[in-house]
């Protein structure tokens, strides 16, 4: 099967690698001269592996092509120069971003055992204070610069973003400077507090909130986040609700943990379509704080890959939502994610109205595969008003048209995830195609997965590997 490059999950140095297929599975198989072979899961059907990678995709590559301008050293010495072991979207870089992280904070008001971001251990690049909010808006003078006319989706992330005070000036900032899609990554504690904070944020320009929220079992957030917080979940909900802000549902899954409550989640998101409009599905990856252990080949014991995923929404949802309709998306790499939208019908079926985000090939040049592709998630869904009939089978029937609208955007909602990877699983070719870009120290953007692993910065992995 195919071959690429990746790194040793121990030293960091680029390696190369390829994808094989054992019995009906596929793995990741790498080989290090100083630390020796590895493996890690790939998917845990080979059939569905190699028909998902030959989806074909479209490659937009950046406007600017930005490194960090300088070559970094490894601990021994040696010049890291290989891709992916000093990364950030160069000439070789093949797609665009669609969302940039910006990182407004490494503090946080939680202490989760399992944290991509290291939050509150990492020091952030003020040397452990925040940046200032006119620091904030030199990043994004930058991203103006590195972008293009329809300008990246902004996520607001961390730490804990909401732990600042001053965070509705910065998404005030966001909208002053034309930036159409601002998202916050939250664990939603400071919106569960209360409704006011929620209404200030929508109308500073907040567009939607990306919430933490990985089942409907308080078991699970003790495992996961170390406490129970399944109430506080609910209670940032509510108050979004009563804001009109939407919310997208965002669990970690873990193959031991709560891939078993996909289905749960994905029934509490529709109890709750009024406000909470999608779930977006995030297989663990292993950079950051973890706890698990590493088993004989290397890879972690608690893998689980979106094929799995998938597999898993179809059952526990009992065919409601098919694995055949979530594709991969068209643009980027076809094994970083999946998503489809649905529509909930008046009986309380559910059928698919797009897979991935139509077809690339009818939009007339690049600048508008890239205005799609950033305008998907843009004025997609409203948030019902308190009281709102939105399920009952003969609401809609009598409607004007744009109450008909309406009506429909409020009972569509999306279906997603991501599957990051890690120092074990690492792809360059995915890295090369990379739409989930994080606003890097030294004003550059780096691939997501790059930047939590620590590859950017010269070899030295997050957590020693």
């Amino acid at each position: 099967m195919k071959s690429f490059q990746s790194v040793c999950a121990v030293c960091g140095k680029a390696i190369p690698a390829r994808y094989i297929r054992v019995a009906e599975r596929t793995y990741i198989e790498k080989h290090c001269p100083e630390h020796g072979d590895s493996r890690a899961l790939a998917a845990e059907s080979a059939t569905d592996f190699e028909a998902w990678f030959a989806s074909a995709s479209i490659n937009v590559p950046p406007r600017i092509p930005v490194t960090s301008g300088s070559k970094e050293t490894f601990s021994d010495g040696t010049l890291n120069t290989d891709c992916p072991a000093h990364c950030g979207p160069c000439e070789n870089h093949l797609m665009t971003a669609c969302c940039v992280l910006i990182n407004v904070t490494s503090r946080c008001n939680q202490r989760c055992p399992y944290c991509f971001a290291d939050s509150g251990d990492r020091p952030s690049s003020s040397g452990g204070d925040d940046p200032a909010v006119s620091e904030i808006s030199q990043w994004l003078d930058r991203l103006i610069e590195l972008g293009e006319e329809r300008k990246f989706n902004i996520q607001i992330s961390g730490g804990e973003p909401t732990v600042r005070s001053d965070l509705p000036e910065i998404i005030r900032i966001c909208v002053d400077k034309g930036f159409e899609y601002i998202q916050l990554n939250t664990n939603g504690r400071k919106l569960a507090e209360s409704a006011a904070y929620a209404k200030t944020l929508k109308d500073a320009g907040l567009s939607t909130v990306f919430l933490q929220f990985d089942g409907t079992d308080d078991a699970i957030y003790k495992r996961l986040r170390g406490e129970p917080l399944f109430a506080v979940k609910k209670a940032a909900i509510a108050n979004c609700a009563a804001a009109g802000l939407p919310v997208t549902l965002v669990p970690t899954v873990l193959k031991d943990v709560n891939l078993y409550s996909v289905g749960d989640i994905i029934g509490f998101m529709l109890d709750n379509l009024h406000v909470v409009k999608g779930a977006h599905f995030q297989p663990a990856s292993f950079f950051g704080r973890r706890p698990d252990a590493r088993n004989e080949s290397g890879d972690f014991d608690g893998r689980v890959t979106m094929f799995a995923v998938m597999e898993e929404i179809e059952r526990q949802t009992k065919g409601a939502i098919r694995k055949r309709d979530l594709k991969p998306i068209s643009t980027g790499h076809p094994l970083c994610c999946f998503c489809a939208t649905f529509m909930r019908e008046r009986d309380g079926k559910i059928s698919v109205l797009e897979s991935d985000k139509g077809d690339c090939c009818c939009a007339p040049d690049t600048l508008g595969i890239i205005r799609r592709d950033r305008d998907f998630v843009l004025n997609k869904w409203e948030v019902a008003a308190a009281g709102e009939n939105t399920t009952n089978a003969d609401a809609g029937a009598s409607m004007d048209f744009d109450a008909a609208i309406a009506w429909l955007q409020r009972n569509m909602f999306t279906i997603s995830g991501m599957a990051f990877m890690d120092s074990t699983n690492l792809d360059a070719d995915r890295l090369r195609r990379c739409r989930v870009q994080v606003f890097a120290e030294g004003e550059y953007l780096v691939p997501f997965c790059a930047y939590y692993s620590g590859f950017w910065r010269g070899g030295r992995l997050a957590q020693g590997g």
